[in-house]
């Protein structure tokens, strides 16, 4: 005997949708919604943050230095487009001239390599030191800048007092070499200059050899005397999330500025209103400021560590005269005397 399956009756159907209306509200319905609801409102409140940020204001670094003091600066863009560093090396450029002798033509040059210098260094890990070295056939040979953290700068050139009226050039056909060191670890690369400045050889060798789109610019002026009137400078790197639109934002920009140099005044040292004006059309902070200053890495310590990489009986030929041996820093021109005395104590033979 079969038997025929009941319809179902209105109160099996109200049953049901109570069943599903309560199943709707459980705990567990609420716990399943409530993420996606949490991301939502975390989204929201990121996308009002960004959007105020847009228009706050510019923050800056204070206390600013005078326009006496050398001093470099970091800015951002609040998208990441672009980055903007300015120094001034015044102080710093015109003791490291004064100690090399330089002529004036070599003072300009040195100058543009230490501001250029200051501003790349920057822009990498804040712990390495940068080494530049501008190994050419021109008639005032290398030249080599030393930058590393904190600001601390120096220079070294092979023939200062030369100029360009013998061979008719300063610089000859050569390479840069940039070299970067953290720690014990040590990179070199080098590129072979190209342009007739020293913004040119380093905007080339970033855009070879790190592939970084990079506007470098140096302002370095001479006094009457042919010494550092002033050294100021700015870099401005495009960043990976800048577009073309940016770029070309940016370069309108600069076709409107006067020299960044001319723009530090007392009043205004670090020269703001004209970054406002570079970056007009963008949001972005004054993020970073570090200090700049002549100094040299030379000690007398040093000068006998290096003494003692010699040949035994090169020391002993040294050590039979009855006058100290003078010992020059390349960089500084700081002078180290070493008795005959001490010479031989480094030639005698272990005990």
């Amino acid at each position: 005997m079969t038997h025929e399956p009941k319809a179902p009756t209105a109160a099996a159907d109200s049953a049901s949708d109570q069943d599903d209306l309560e199943l709707a509200d459980s705990p567990f319905d609420r716990a399943a919604t409530a993420p996606s609801q949490v991301v939502q409102a975390r989204e929201a409140t990121r996308a009002a943050r960004r959007e105020a940020r847009k228009v706050a204001p510019i923050q800056w670094m204070d206390p600013v230095p005078p326009r006496q003091q050398d001093t470099l600066w970091r800015s951002l863009t609040r998208e990441g487009e672009a980055r903007l560093l300015v120094v001034r090396a015044t102080t710093a450029a015109s003791e490291a001239t004064r100690r090399l002798e330089c002529s004036p033509e070599v003072t300009k040059l040195v100058g543009e390599l230490m501001v250029a210098a200051l501003l790349v260094r920057s822009t990498i890990n804040p712990e390495e030191r940068l080494q530049l070295y501008l190994n050419h056939q021109g008639p005032i040979g290398q030249v080599a800048i030393d930058a590393w953290q904190e600001g601390g700068i120096r220079a070294y050139v092979a023939h200062p007092q030369q100029d360009s009226r013998q061979a008719g050039f300063l610089v000859g056909a050569g390479v840069l070499q940039v070299s970067r060191t953290l720690g014990t670890k040590s990179y070199a690369s080098s590129v072979e200059l190209a342009g007739s400045s020293a913004a040119d050889y380093v905007m080339h060798y970033l855009l070879e050899s790190e592939q970084i789109l990079t506007l470098v610019h140096t302002d370095v002026r001479l006094d009457e005397h042919g010494r550092i009137a002033q050294a100021t400078g700015y870099l401005l790197q495009m960043m990976p999330e800048g577009t073309r639109e940016d770029l070309r934002k940016i370069i309108l920009n600069i076709g409107q500025l006067s020299a960044v140099g001319d723009a530090m005044t007392d009043q205004d040292p670090d020269a703001r209103q004209w970054a406002e004006q570079l970056l007009q059309g963008f949001a972005w902070d004054q993020c970073a400021r570090e200090t700049v200053a002549y100094r040299c890495r030379c000690s007398r310590d040093r000068m006998m560590a290096m003494l003692t990489s010699l040949p035994v009986q090169d020391i002993a030929e040294l050590a039979e005269g009855h006058e100290p041996l003078e010992l020059v820093c390349d960089y500084c021109r700081r002078k180290y005397h070493v008795r005959p005395a001490e010479l031989r104590e480094l030639a005698a033979p272990p005990s």
